[in-house]
């Protein structure tokens, strides 16, 4: 009977261990971010800096390029664009070259393994090389470990950290992270997005709306590459959700599980790179087929998985076909935080939004009416 009850118990724990890894396989790239953290996402993070929509760490510029301008009106408009322009504030790599180090004795092998792996797809897809930083690079990232996952975006006059607790190492976040590193910002904040997305406010806090905000158009520079569902700087579905509704709802209904993606660079991603960094600069004047770029190879580059040589005759699918990735239609009630428990034994769930938000299950909001939580929340911007 021991030996049976013994196999019982490792039966047991191996599909426990099993619906874990479903559920973890089923987040989004926000959720898993979210749920990385050891902290909340203030406003303040160090003097002169903000962190933002979960993982960005901005500069004073940035942040008044990005949301001040956006609030403003007419003249007093214009005139924070021209002195506060995004175009200026977020600084591109010189050379095509991000110098890097990673902080000895905090990451595993396998840890490491995902970062290199995450490098190596940028690297692959673009002309952006990552290299060791020296001792004469005076602007260089510092991979660490962090209170959750966090980048500066783009290049900014000093070392600068990218931060990945231990639940951030996997190559999906760490490919977002590089992303804002290179100098990306989250797809669902484009100023084009209305016309792809809803934003559902009735299901997000009120203290947690500004990280829907657009960014002015005059303030980020899209390069003409169009509104893309499965980049892996866009947020999921339930981004921000404080009753596990939607709160972003595409206009297209077949992308719907599709943004959130943690897999790796989509066609548009690895397009917005070449064209951001000029990657076609030594390749002449070459035409493209519709959606096509010219790649660091001077080769013409289409939408494949996630990119295929282009054909040199025929045509090329206008719209990429949607992959959708395995998702639960709704979530069950759970904590998406291993500290949500001692948060809400400390009192913290009707004080701060995002404790409301990601630790349902402990502080027992798992209501799925669109009732909102009741905040008091002095730290989330």
């Amino acid at each position: 009977m021991k030996f049976v009850d013994l196999k019982s118990q490792v039966l047991l724990h191996v599909i426990l261990m099993a619906s874990q890894l479903i559920q973890v396989s089923c987040r989004s790239i926000d959720e898993l971010i979210a749920g990385a953290s050891s902290g909340f996402y203030l406003k303040e993070v160090e003097s002169g800096s903000v962190m933002r929509e979960l993982d960005m760490v901005l500069t004073t510029q940035q942040y008044n390029a990005l949301y001040e301008s956006s609030s403003a009106s007419g003249e007093q408009r214009v005139k924070k664009w021209k002195r506060k322009a995004i175009r200026d504030q977020v600084y591109r790599w010189p050379k095509k070259e991000i110098p890097y180090e990673i902080v000895p004795n905090i990451f595993s092998t396998s840890d490491l393994r995902e970062i290199n792996a995450a490098i190596a797809e940028w690297q692959n897809y673009t002309c952006i090389t990552f290299r060791r930083a020296t001792r004469s690079d005076e602007n260089y990232v510092t991979i660490d470990n962090g209170d959750g996952c966090s980048s500066r975006v783009g290049m900014i006059q000093r070392p600068q950290t990218l931060g990945l607790a231990r639940r951030c190492r996997v190559k999906g976040i760490i490919i977002h992270e590089l992303g804002h590193a290179v100098g990306f910002f989250h797809e669902q904040n484009r100023p084009d997005r209305d016309d792809h997305v809803t934003i559902l406010k009735k299901n997000i806090n009120s203290t947690a709306l500004s990280n829907f905000r657009k960014y002015p158009v005059k303030a980020v520079n899209t390069y003409g590459v169009p509104y893309d569902y499965s980049s892996v700087m866009h947020y999921g579905g339930r981004a921000f959700s404080n009753n596990e509704g939607l709160t972003i709802q595409t206009k297209d209904p077949r992308y719907q599980n599709v943004i959130g993606n943690r897999e790796g660079l989509s066609f548009n991603d690895i397009k917005l790179a070449n064209l951001m960094y000029n990657c076609h600069d030594r390749c002449g004047n070459i035409q493209c087929p519709q959606q096509g770029f010219v790649g660091k190879d001077c080769r013409c580059w289409c939408p494949g998985s996630p990119v295929q040589l282009c054909a040199k005759t025929g045509t090329v699918q206008t719209t990429p076909k949607p992959v959708t990735r395995a998702t639960s239609p709704a979530p069950t009630c759970s904590d998406m935080n291993t500290r949500c428990q001692s948060w809400a034994k400390d009192g913290y769930c009707n004080r701060i939004s995002y404790i409301s938000m990601y630790c349902r299950a402990s502080c027992g909001n798992c209501q799925t009416s669109n009732t909102k939580l009741k905040t008091q929340n002095t730290y989330v911007l």
